[in-house]
């Protein structure tokens, strides 16, 4: 299980999974997780977590195998945190 303390350790998840995506030639999705970390600079947390969340739910609806089991239910697993982070926000608003 892929456990994220914080947005560094998400910026450096999604540069390896577009790293990954990027050596196994599934360049369409892989450039969108590489653009959601790009959102890291600059911006508002929020605005990262939506960014990639929306990466990575792309990529779990176009994937078609490209990632094996693991990866498949690590990218599951980093959607469930962000969707906690989300959920934790409105709570706190």
């Amino acid at each position: 299980m892929k456990l994220l303390s914080n947005n560094a350790d998400l910026y450096q998840y999604l540069q390896f999974l577009s790293k990954t995506l990027e050596d196994r030639h599934a360049k369409e999705v892989g450039e969108a997780v590489d653009h959601a970390s790009r959102t890291a600079a600059g911006n508002i947390s929020t605005e990262f977590l939506g960014e990639s969340r929306i990466a990575l739910r792309r990529l779990i609806k176009e994937e078609h195998g490209i990632l094996t089991n693991q990866e498949r239910e690590d990218v599951k697993n980093v959607l469930s945190q962000i969707d906690g982070a989300f959920d934790l926000k409105k709570y706190r608003a």
